[in-house]
């Protein structure tokens, strides 16, 4: 008989802005996706994950490498052989980053960004392993605080850059750039291909084609991923999941079930529930 999966979430009010996700015995294929608003930052602790798409940079993470996310950067996760996969992430959105890089006395020079998706760095993987151990733990701030310095540090003088301005790597047609911000907004009403194409001004295959050429992905999957990351931020909140449902433009209740787990890995009521039993209060 095979494992359960077993997934945990970890958040401390005194670190707004950053999340743990732990999980153990994971099957689970995640679809090509994308985080406009974190970075993800992960360990595998067991078995090996191909972390991004088929093709030129498909990736093998194995037990002890790390896989390093942009915000932005189109990736996707799949358990590579028979045994579960076993990893822990670590997300921090842009507020949390852009505070720790002033910390680090980045001030000036951007958002940083890291340079390799997969890394295999024993030093690294012990750095990081520490300190998803202090998160996750019940010490005190001063203590997480030195551990997110000390690594992000490491991490970001071996395997990032600092560039001002926008990413080169995003949207470089202004149609493309004004599709996203329409279909980013009003989430919870319905939007037809025509609606957004006429609005930017290009046919509908013209639209479809240039619109995936400059993602990765078509513009349904990007409402799709836009939907759901408001979703998370409301699960947050406590509000319940239907209205969640109702208020990001899911059909039904069932549709995004279904399309959160896809997605996140978990379904919204388990997301929920963890955030909430799992919070990791720092003592006085």
């Amino acid at each position: 008989m095979k494992a359960k999966t077993d997934t945990r979430y970890f958040r401390d009010p005194a670190l707004p802005g950053i999340d743990v996700c732990s999980v153990s015995n994971s099957r689970h294929s995640f679809p090509t996706h994308f985080h406009d608003d974190q970075y993800i930052i992960s360990l595998i602790t067991s078995g090996a994950c191909r972390c991004v798409n088929k093709g030129p940079g498909d990736r093998i993470t194995p037990a002890g490498g790390l896989t390093l996310i942009n915000p932005g950067q189109i990736h996707s996760g799949t358990p590579v052989g028979q045994d579960g996969l076993g990893y822990t992430n670590c997300f921090l959105n842009l507020e949390a980053m852009a505070t720790l890089a002033d910390t680090l006395g980045l001030t000036g020079t951007g958002l940083p960004e890291f340079t390799d998706v997969v890394i295999k760095d024993p030093l690294a993987a012990k750095l990081l392993a520490n300190l998803l151990n202090t998160l996750t733990a019940g010490r005190d701030s001063l203590e997480k605080e030195a551990a997110l310095v000390s690594t992000f540090h490491f991490l970001f003088s071996r395997y990032g850059e600092f560039s001002p301005g926008q990413d080169s790597s995003g949207p470089r047609h202004q149609p493309v750039v004004r599709a996203r911000e329409i279909l980013a907004s009003q989430l919870a009403q319905k939007l037809s291909l025509k609606e957004v194409s006429q609005r930017i001004g290009l046919s509908q295959y013209h639209f479809l084609r240039t619109f995936k050429r400059e993602t990765g992905m078509s513009p349904h999957v990007f409402r799709t991923v836009k939907r759901l990351e408001r979703a998370k931020q409301l699960l947050k909140q406590k509000v319940p999941p239907a209205q969640v449902a109702l208020d990001t433009g899911f059909t039904d209740q069932s549709h995004f079930t279904t399309t959160f787990r896809k997605f996140i890995g978990a379904t919204p009521k388990q997301y929920q529930t963890n955030h909430r039993d799992v919070f990791i209060q720092s003592p006085p």
